[in-house]
């Protein structure tokens, strides 16, 4: 009988003491790769952890034939109590002598860029984030997913 309560007591402290280790993973495709300024991305996230710091990433997915070695955005944070800011994030996507940086197969690249490190957020309550792309041209090709990871520092 002991050992049962003592598997069960090991188990029930492992399953509590497991959290997610992302705040969000989402991605959503830009419709054939063209991607206008005015087609911004938005998320709304529920933050209940205020003590825990975070790692915020860009997910891009793109095309071997995308015609620029970097991506600019703009990061849109609304926070719970009707203030916002704007991050310009440089999101360097080819090296300098024009080697892609992503992994992927065939002409498709994946890139996740880290842009904030170690950031709690400052109170609980709904979150809305905004990707906008902020390129010189209105709209840009090659671009086919766009998303943003937020996960525990750290992992």
């Amino acid at each position: 009988m002991r050992k049962v309560s003592f598997i069960v007591l090991i188990t029930l402290i492992g399953l509590v003491a497991c959290k997610p280790d992302s705040l969000v993973n989402a991605t959503t495709p830009i419709e054939n790769g063209t991607w206008a300024y005015e087609d911004s991305r938005k998320l709304e996230v529920e933050v209940t952890d205020t003590l825990t710091p975070f790692d915020f990433y860009v997910l891009v997915r793109h095309g071997a034939n995308y015609p620029y070695q970097n991506l600019i955005l703009y990061f849109k944070t609304y926070y719970p109590n009707n203030t916002y800011t704007v991050d310009t994030i440089d999101c360097p996507l080819a090296a300098p002598s024009g080697r892609w940086m992503g992994s992927g197969l065939g002409d498709m690249l994946d890139n996740r860029i880290m842009f904030k490190r170690s950031v709690q957020f400052a109170q609980a309550g709904a979150y809305n984030f905004e990707l906008q792309h902020a390129m010189r041209p209105d709209t840009i090709c090659c671009v086919h997913d766009i998303g943003l990871l937020i996960q525990r520092a750290g992992n």
